[in-house]
């Protein structure tokens, strides 16, 4: 889906440029995305709660999830479990994704296992693809994948750029999607099908260094090597 790809863009070019440094206090579409990841990078760390409700026909999922983001030391942690209900029938998840820096790790909590790569052993660096955008405006990312701005509303109290996404459903239909982006993070995304709202968001908090351990009773595997 564009509003996927579009998000994972600009979440890799903030990140990308977490390095730089802004004083701005008030979201600006007009913003570079190098100064944006600035504001993101003054906040040095950050923890963020979401719930996610699915609704499409004969099928119904509920997901909360939390990221514990440590942006000075380029380490993050998520944490979700998923409740769905599909024609009758329930199921239910619990994942745990951890990058130490060194290694990245994915978790089934529920059977308790997993696997670990060294970081950056994934393939091609999607990073790669938004380089030559550190000079681009917010305004120019959105309006290059499609998108425009709305305005600046206040969500869970942060002040956010509100954004529209346009694609195709899978039924071919027109579909909407908006999006509310507080220092590039988004906060809240929203279509006629799902909904995703952060219910909690802490700036500059204090993050164990145990939550970036892969918790106790876990059997882990080394992911294979990809084929070259």
């Amino acid at each position: 889906m564009k509003t996927l790809r579009f998000l994972t863009m600009a979440t890799l070019a903030i990140t990308l440029f977490a390095s730089c440094n802004n004083s701005t206090t008030t979201s600006n579409a007009d913003d570079k995305m190098k100064d944006i990841a600035g504001d993101m990078a003054s906040m040095k760390s950050y923890i963020i709660e979401y719930k996610t409700v699915m609704s499409v026909p004969q099928m119904k999922s509920i997901t909360t999830m939390t990221q514990w983001i440590d942006v000075g030391n380029d380490k993050f942690v998520m944490e979700s479990a998923t409740e769905t209900e599909m024609m009758g029938t329930k199921q239910s998840s619990k994942s745990l994704m951890i990058e130490d820096g060194e290694w990245s790790y994915m978790i089934d909590l529920e059977a308790k296992t997993g696997y670990k790569s060294k970081s950056g052993e994934s393939g091609d660096d999607p990073k790669d693809l938004i380089k030559s955008d550190d000079e681009a405006t917010f305004r120019q990312m959105i309006e290059k994948e499609g998108g425009k701005i709305l305005a600046n509303e206040t969500f869970l109290g942060k002040d956010c750029i509100v954004v529209e996404i346009s694609e195709k459903s899978d039924d071919g239909k027109a579909l909407a999607t908006k999006m509310w982006y507080y220092k590039g993070i988004p906060l809240k995304m929203s279509n006629k099908s799902y909904t995703m709202e952060a219910t909690k968001f802490e700036e500059n908090v204090s993050i164990p260094a145990s939550k970036f351990e892969v918790p106790a009773g876990i059997t882990m595997s080394e992911m294979p090597a990809m084929p070259q």
